[in-house]
């Protein structure tokens, strides 16, 4: 969800930024509630992002420009929780480097919320394929309780224990534009009413 972003704005205009490599962690609740962390890295040959961290201002149109564009791709992507499609959002978006200014980073915070139903529960995101030009990760971590029945996706899937899935998708592989996980909530993982 969300990898095929681009930095856009004057950060690639600047041609001196290049995506190296994402990771994407979701932690989901009993009540189907998504808390999505995207941390997506950089090079940045030419310091740009070392040059507006120093300015307010700029830094913030920066920000800002990323999570717009970050929500554009979202709303292009077909995202549906048991039947109901659903709209994450961008929440908030954060720069920082890995020690070095050549190597910044983009976190993205991104939240959505489907209707749990007890016995078998599913998510599915439908959006364009493409070929990937970076690889990338998704950790997928449910409730204690829960069981992951299946899980469709490009790449290689892991399930580890039942209640969390690992998805790894390296550089140049076909990623299809389908992603479908169906897992099982059982009682003591539904919220009480």
């Amino acid at each position: 969800m969300g990898w095929r972003y681009n930095l856009g704005g004057e950060a690639m205009e600047e041609g001196g930024v290049e995506p190296l490599h994402a990771y994407g962690f979701f932690s989901v609740s009993g009540r189907l509630e998504v808390h999505q962390v995207i941390v997506f890295e950089y090079l940045d040959y030419d310091r740009y992002y070392e040059s507006i961290a120093r300015d307010f201002e700029k830094l913030n149109r920066e920000l800002t420009s990323a999570a717009l564009n970050m929500q554009h791709y979202l709303d292009r992507e077909e995202v549906v929780i048991n039947g109901e499609r659903v709209r994450p959002r961008v929440l908030g978006v954060n720069l920082g480097f890995r020690g070095d200014p050549e190597e910044p980073y983009l976190v993205f915070f991104i939240y959505f919320k489907g209707k749990p139903r007890k016995g078998l529960n599913y998510y599915e995101n439908i959006y364009e394929g493409e070929v990937a030009e970076y690889p990338f990760e998704a950790y997928w971590f449910f409730p204690l309780g829960a069981k992951v029945e299946e899980v469709e996706c490009s790449g290689t899937s892991e399930i580890v224990g039942e209640n969390i899935v690992v998805i790894r998708v390296e550089e140049g592989e076909r990623i299809a534009g389908y992603e479908r996980i169906v897992f099982r909530l059982l009682g003591r993982t539904l919220p009480h009413a």
